[in-house]
């Protein structure tokens, strides 16, 4: 009995001693994050720390894991088989203890290789180079298109190696290559290995043609141009264009055409010598024998040449209102005397001054023009796949939108004496575009600073010329400031965001012509109401037409119809006053608005642009691209 007692009490101690004894708290962690496996043989081990029981899994089949279970700590060893693709592949491997997951990434690299050279070029005589490779993967040379007369050293390797190549001496004559692969995964590169010719004739000499040998009052950019040079064995030649004064200090010019354009004058009333020296890609040439000219005096235009073409007689100490016409997609060829760029230039200053209120404000004004080479006659157009290099990189981009390089513009700006950032704030700068298409787009800052893109359009279609293009882009966004009155959104209200924008660029001075509300009491030109000849009710025009910046409702202009909706020959009277204000100002007077109105010789459009602007058909019209915004 007493036994049986104290058994019993034994019992109860235990469980109750067991009952007090706190459960232990799972642990885990592993060494890594992530880690990295090589492509080939690759193996990478994670450390695992717990005090209990874990199972580990892999999530792709493209590696193992051993072991795959565990008690406390233990090492996870991860095995990949090979990877030959051309793509990076990555797993995860899951440890589970209990309620505790924890997950390594595993990253495995795809095979690479690189050369230090894609060609090997030999000389005549035998010869061995060497090509450095860099590579992760396993790699072999087929050399099975390769000719007799090349070896490698090794055809295959892993990693990072060195091949040499030897080469037998070229006594056949004709130069010869070869192509090595060098296979590598599932991908290969291809190495070309040529060797020079054995024997090699100069080109034939070439013979000067312009300016002609003794000729007289040459001009100070002269065009050389030469007969072309056969080369015996059909290799490229390139050709040195040598000119000098004294027949000491030459200067030498290289090109592949037969015509070369200085880019700058030469003296004026001086003889020169020069002559030209063909060479062919093995080094062999031959030159010309020396002819002489004489220039006359100074004309054409050197790169970066300016002109005044028109200077102002009205502003005060000098002051004016200025206009710079830059070219675009102009070559060498082009800014001779009465050339193409002068054509275009004078064409486009024309244009401009051809509408109220620049018409009769042209004497407020100084114009200038300004050569700037172009290797390639037009410019790129993107859309049509069409790439050219030109001296401001302008390009079309679809649509009527363009684009150019405004600072290589803006250099070639200060290229003009006194012409500086402060100066550019003021100057409308006119980037006359060589392409007969009719596109148009206006790069305008908040501090003034405005860059109108015109191509030369020569469009039958009214509203789509050239003239239209100044009118709106120039004299319109460039100039004036304005914003554009047509309507791209139809029977949609402007958006809040636009709303916005309109108010900060009114802010900054500009859109005269646009508002984003229609409370005649607060519309910009509300001082234009109830004055004769101005109104809409007292003989004029100005009201507020609901339907302008690009939207149907919400934002308002203040006449039915303008050059910012249809590119007509006419500026609404807000438009025309933003342009004399600026103007005025800019030649050093104050504006002063009844003197405008005395002034304002043009208050509605002729019939003609009345005609023609009922003449438009809205859904066929495309208008020219919104300018673009920059605040500085």
């Amino acid at each position: 009995m007493k036994i049986n007692l104290y058994i019993l009490s034994s019992l109860l101690i235990s469980l109750v001693i067991l009952s007090c004894k706190k459960e232990v708290t799972p642990t885990l962690s592993l060494s890594a994050n992530q880690a990295d496996i090589a492509n080939v043989d690759g193996k990478t081990e994670i450390s695992v720390t717990s005090n209990s029981n874990w199972t580990a899994t892999i999530s792709d089949i493209w590696c193992t894991i051993t072991p795959k279970s565990g008690n406390g700590n233990g090492v996870i060893t991860i095995t990949a088989s090979n990877n030959y693709s051309s793509e990076a592949r990555t797993a995860s491997l899951q440890v589970v203890c209990q309620e505790l997951k924890k997950t390594t990434v595993i990253n495995q690299s795809f095979s690479q290789l690189t050369v230090d050279s894609e060609n090997l070029i030999f000389v005549k005589e035998a010869g061995t180079k060497s090509m450095s490779i860099l590579s992760n993967t396993q790699w072999q040379l087929d050399m099975s298109s390769t000719a007799s007369w090349l070896t490698a050293n090794i055809t295959s390797g892993q990693g990072n190696g060195s091949v040499s190549f030897t080469v037998q001496a070229n006594t056949a004559g004709p130069a010869r290559s070869t192509t090595v692969i060098i296979k590598y995964g599932i991908s290969q590169k291809v190495i070309t290995i040529s060797q020079n010719k054995s024997q090699n004739t100069a080109p034939a000499a070439p013979a000067t043609l312009t300016p002609a040998d003794r000729a007289t009052n040459a001009k100070t950019i002269p065009a050389f141009t030469w007969t072309a040079s056969l080369d015996p064995e059909n290799d490229p030649v390139t050709y040195t264009v040598s000119y000098t004064k004294d027949n000491i200090n030459w200067t030498e010019l290289t090109t592949t055409a037969t015509l070369l354009y200085l880019k700058s004058h030469l003296s004026e009333s001086t003889l020169y010598s020069w002559k030209v020296k063909a060479t062919d890609s093995e080094g062999a040439s031959s030159t010309s024998a020396v002819a002489t000219f004489t220039t006359g005096l100074k004309s054409g235009y050197a790169d970066g040449e300016y002109r005044i073409h028109m200077n102002s007689t009205a502003g005060v100490n000098g002051k004016a209102a200025e206009i710079l016409f830059l070219g675009d997609g102009y070559t060498a060829a082009d800014f001779q005397e009465g050339g193409l760029f002068e054509q275009h230039i004078t064409e486009g200053i024309d244009h401009f001054f051809s509408i109220e209120p620049y018409k009769s404000y042209k004497n407020y004004f100084r114009v200038y023009k300004q050569a700037a080479y172009s290797n390639d006659s037009g410019v790129t157009q993107v859309d049509k796949s069409i790439t050219k290099s030109t001296a401001f990189s302008s390009s079309f981009n679809g649509g009527s939108s363009i684009s150019a390089n405004n600072d290589e513009v803006f250099r070639y700006a200060k290229m003009i004496p006194g012409v500086d950032d402060a100066r550019l704030k003021k100057m409308l700068v006119i980037l006359v575009i060589n392409q007969d298409r009719y596109a148009g787009t206006t790069f305008m800052w908040s501090d003034g600073t405005a860059v109108a893109l015109c191509p030369v359009s020569k469009s039958a279609s009214d509203g789509s010329k050239f003239k239209n293009v100044i009118w709106h882009e120039a004299g319109g966004h460039g100039f004036g400031g304005l914003g554009d009155e047509y309507i791209n959104f139809t029977n949609q209200t402007l958006p809040a965001a636009n709303k916005t924008e309109a108010i900060n660029w009114s802010s900054y001075g500009f859109f005269a012509n646009i508002e984003v509300t229609s409370d005649s009491t607060a519309v910009k030109w509300k001082h234009f109401f109830k004055r004769q000849g101005y109104d809409e009710k007292l003989g004029g025009r100005v009201g507020i037409y609901q339907g302008a910046y690009y939207y149907s409702f919400g934002a308002w202009r203040p006449e039915v119809s303008s050059c910012m909706i249809h590119n007509e020959q006419y500026y609404n009277a807000p438009s025309r006053e933003a342009m004399v204000r600026k103007i005025l100002t800019n030649s050093g007077y104050t504006y002063d608005l009844d003197e405008f109105i005395r002034l304002d010789v043009q208050k509605m459009p002729v019939n003609a642009v009345m005609v023609y602007t009922k003449s438009v058909n809205p859904l066929l019209f495309v208008p020219l691209a919104p300018p673009v915004f920059i605040r500085r």
